[in-house]
């Protein structure tokens, strides 16, 4: 009895042994929310989306402020009234405490973000129709508004949009 007793508490600390020698494989497949949006802005950096593209701020004709509030709000410091065609400089501040992000796109393209967004909350952007800005950051998003009329600016984080972080515009002619 006391034989079987000891092979059995012997087998049981050698069990975790393999377990271990495999490893955590980090790095071997790639599925972190960083890797997912290295490939994301790779894939999408230059896409078209269906309101328009990334643009080079050599082109912009206008500059607009936009302020990223912490009660769900944007504040632009210009009306938008933006016209087909014209490339604008958005300059994205987020003077609150916690993280947002700048969306443009169209109101499908915007739920499809949310969707991934609720996917992988930490997901962080820089791919050319979107970018993450952390509390008291700057950052410049330069878009070509060359597609659909209808245009959404959206904060995708989970919530944000849901709480009232959206404003839709339609371009004028």
């Amino acid at each position: 009895m006391m034989k079987k007793l000891f092979l059995a508490l012997s087998l049981s600390t050698l069990l975790p042994v393999p377990v271990l020698a495999a490893g955590t494989h980090a790095g071997e497949h790639e599925h972190s929310e960083a890797a997912h949006s290295d490939r994301h802005q790779s894939d999408h950096e230059h896409a078209l989306s269906e309101v328009g593209s990334p643009a080079s701020a050599d082109d912009a004709s206008m500059d607009i402020a936009v302020t990223l509030l912490d009660t769900m709000r944007f504040e632009f410091d210009k009306p938008l009234a933006l016209r087909r065609g014209e490339v604008v400089r958005f300059v994205v501040t987020n003077s609150g405490k916690i993280p947002h992000e700048f969306s443009v796109g169209s109101a499908s393209e915007q739920l499809e973000h949310r969707k991934m967004m609720q996917a992988m909350p930490n997901m962080v952007h820089e791919d050319g129709n979107t970018v993450s800005v952390e509390p008291g950051q700057t950052k410049d998003l330069v878009w070509r508004f060359d597609g659909d009329a209808e245009v959404v600016f959206a904060c995708n984080i989970p919530g944000h949009a849901e709480a009232g972080m959206v404003r839709t515009t339609r371009l004028q002619p």
